[in-house]
């Protein structure tokens, strides 16, 4: 089996290397360019507030700690690479060495590579605990701690400038380095956490960057590929500022994409987002590339992207496709073309609300402004535009097989439920025996009513089916379209609970007395598919605001026989993929599903280090729980991420062990086999290949390692592990393995 070390043993191997060399899990060989000691105040150290932190001995090792504060967020500020002749466009590891001991919660702003990736420990929350803005739904689970130093690290390649934490200024990343600031929550926020502690902190630069490229054991042609991608919401400014990161040989722009394609060949994923629309908005691509040609709108139907960056996507399409290898799966916050002149269908707003008044939310900026009625025909035929600006443009690309084919995720009100008078008509046409209702009709009559909401939703599905059908039409090979329904902040939470979601409820009502919490080992969370039930429950509403249309429901049953076009599984906590059911209404015509994890932006938590966002994840192997749980639960086939910042991976050995495990298998239908595994943590399900033979996901749930365990490979005569390329001994079809904490192992049988 393919083994990463232990973070334990990397952390062992920091103290002991040579200063200025290390190995790094999944980096390979590093050169330590900068190394901070956190008891010591040189690196321009700073804390907030000043003074609050101090050095206590922990585990044996000096370390710095900061309590969590009572009254407001706290940090730790260190300088990194100052004097070090740091190369712009540079592949550099940040590695925060940190005892394992407690609960505790780092929130790691990284101004090298503008991220803001961070990590929290045991029972320890993670996002804001009834924080600010949206409701929040972090989960605490009882995550077995080490008692030894680990660490986290961050992929960083560097820019030209970096902001620094306390205003506008830039620094340049060559001579003056740039900051790394640690923070936390104020204690409502972070009920859980002892405070930060840190004991080192290191600077390397990867030695042989090409090295450390993944190499994806994909199943052999023609068995379809699964994907893994990711897509980020606010690195805009770092991205579009030609001063953090210039163009370099692909002109303005494109090196903090090509960026996202070298860190796609570490971690291993295969798969390329960028937004095409945001809030509607354009991001990057030629309005007007038709121009002269039949059929051309005018340049003003939908705004472009001014200056430097407006052929951005022209230049990008070949770079990942010719020179990366990737495919790309373009995403749109789609609501029609958005310009000054008529005919621009997005202001025209033909989605109305069933009360008549003229928005569906308070959100005036994103649905107030453009939306659209995916009933109407011309809805189709403007994105069909959009689709060929965008994609059917670059040929060679399409021809290649470069594009995947389309992602949608309307932001609130955008593809809103419409009560038009010619929705209205639509609805009578098709589905009410010609009759027209009023409002009134549908206000006043709840079984009609709930007959219209079905027909809108089964008009949005054909509307993605037809989507689909001319992407493939015009040379798209298998194209596949997602729908991501879930327009929350935060991810969903369970319904008819109260309170987070944690498997120590007694100790959290000590910890918080006359709070509500929801037991994790509540039967009725898979009886009565409690977190199924919420996703197809219709937004809350309130006063003359239609928020129930403007973010309608999850409806999977109207994509269960459509072929490569899926309704998203939005998923983020532990138990949002514990339901077996949830996984199997969200199944396609292709007999499995599409996961994409939504993390929680946490905006307005940290008010003293500026504008917050945080994408928080489990320490260790825990930080792949969610994803390994809904392998053992269900068939995802495409895994997505709903990014807040720049994206890296604080453990990158156990997140590439299981992309490259995932992407061995094909993406096809498996089945449980019952019985398969001598112990109760580990789930065997099989894919019948055809003539590439068996495939089967063993799947480890389990918080710890297991040895010797058997697994019944029926009929087996032979079998290897296509991510290590070895033979998996077989004695009487049955193989012993042993398992790391949250693994998932891939193996192919004959």
């Amino acid at each position: 089996m393919n083994r990463i070390p232990a973070l334990s043993v990397l952390a062992a191997a920091l103290s002991a290397a040579p200063v200025h060399a290390i190995t790094l899990p999944v980096y390979g060989e590093c050169t330590i360019v900068d190394s901070i000691d956190c008891s010591r105040d040189d690196h321009r150290f700073l804390d907030h507030p000043a003074g609050a932190s101090r050095v206590e001995t922990i585990l044996g090792k000096p370390c710095r700690v900061l309590d969590v504060q009572p009254g407001s967020s706290s940090f730790l500020d260190w300088r990194l690479g100052e004097g070090k002749n740091l190369e712009p466009d540079g592949a550099y590891v940040v590695v925060i060495e940190y005892p394992d001991d407690l609960p505790r919660a780092f929130h790691v702003r990284n101004y090298g590579n503008d991220s803001r990736r961070s990590f929290y420990t045991g029972a320890a929350t993670g996002d804001a605990f009834e924080g600010p803005i949206v409701a929040h739904n972090p989960e605490s689970l009882k995550i077995p701690q080490s008692g030894k130093f680990q660490t986290w690290s961050s992929l960083t390649f560097l820019g030209s400038k970096a902001f620094v934490r306390d205003g506008n200024e830039k620094l340049d990343i060559a001579t003056d380095g740039f900051d790394l600031v640690i923070s936390q929550y104020k204690k409502p926020w972070n009920p859980a956490s002892a405070g930060i502690a840190v004991s080192r902190i290191l600077l390397c630069r990867i030695d042989d960057e090409k090295a450390a490229w993944a190499d994806i054991p994909y199943p052999p042609a023609p068995l379809p590929r699964r994907r893994i991608f990711w897509r980020e919401e606010m690195s805009d400014n770092a991205a579009a500022d030609d001063n953090i990161c210039p163009g370099g040989a692909h002109g303005a722009g494109t090196m903090w994409w090509e960026q996202k394609c070298r860190a796609m060949k570490i971690f291993g994923q295969n798969t390329f987002v960028k937004d095409m629309l945001e809030f509607g908005h354009n991001q990057h691509w030629d309005p007007n590339w038709k121009a002269g040609q039949p059929g051309a709108k005018s340049w003003r139907w939908m705004w472009g992207t001014n200056g430097s960056l407006s052929d951005l996507w022209a230049r990008l399409v070949p770079l990942v496709v010719d020179e990366y290898g990737l495919e790309i799966l373009p995403y749109y916050e789609y609501a029609g073309g958005i310009g000054a002149v008529p005919g621009s269908l997005g202001p025209e707003k033909r989605a109305e609300t069933l009360g008549g008044q003229p928005n569906y939310t308070h959100i005036t900026w994103s649905e107030g402004k453009a939306r659209v009625d995916i009933t109407d025909p011309d809805t189709f035929e403007d994105l069909c535009y959009v689709l060929e600006g965008t994609i059917l443009r670059y040929k060679d690309q399409v021809a290649k097989g470069g594009f995947a084919g389309a992602w949608f995720r309307p932001r609130p009100g955008q593809w809103a439920v419409g009560f038009g008078d010619a929705t209205r008509a639509r609805f009578g046409r098709e589905e009410n025996g010609g009759a027209t209702p009023s409002r009134a009709d549908l206000q006043n009559n709840r079984a009609l009513y709930d007959k219209y909401i079905a027909w809108w939703g089964r008009k949005r599905a054909e509307f993605c089916e037809k989507v689909r059908n001319y992407l493939e039409d015009n040379g798209v090979k298998n194209a596949i379209v997602l729908l991501d329904n879930d327009a929350t902040e935060a991810g969903q939470g369970l319904a008819d609970t109260k309170g987070m979601v944690t498997d120590d409820v007694e100790g959290w009502k000590e910890r918080l007395p006359g709070k509500d919490f929801t037991d994790l080992a509540d039967p009725r969370i898979l009886s009565d598919h409690l977190f199924l039930k919420q996703l197809k429950t219709p937004a809350w509403t309130w006063g003359q605001f239609e928020w129930q249309h403007a973010n309608p429901g999850g409806d999977p049953e109207h994509y269960q026989n459509l072929k490569n076009v899926w309704l998203a599984l939005p998923f983020h906590a532990l138990f949002t993929v514990t339901d077996p059911g949830c996984f199997a209404a969200y199944r396609n015509a292709n007999g499995t599903e599409t996961a994409i994890r939504h993390y929680d932006l946490n905006e307005g938590t940290l008010e003293k280090t500026g504008y917050a966002m945080a994408d928080w994840e489990r320490a260790g192997r825990a930080c792949m729980l969610s994803e390994v749980t809904a392998m053992a639960n269900g068939d995802p086939v495409n895994l997505g991420y709903q990014m807040g910042s720049n994206f890296t991976r604080g453990f990158p050995g156990p997140v590439r062990e299981f992309n490259l495990n995932f992407l061995a298998l094909p993406a096809l239908p498996s089945k449980i086999v019952p019985g398969a595994a001598s112990d109760k943590d580990v789930v065997v399900r099989a894919i019948d290949a055809g003539p590439a033979g068996k495939y089967y996901a063993l799947v480890h749930t389990g918080a710890a390692p297991k040895k010797g365990v058997q697994v019944k490979l029926p009929g087996a005569k032979a079998a290897m592990l296509p991510v290590s390329g070895k033979a998996l001994p077989l004695k009487g079809g049955v193989a012993r393995l042993d398992f790391l904490p949250w693994q998932l192992v891939t193996v192919r049988a004959r």
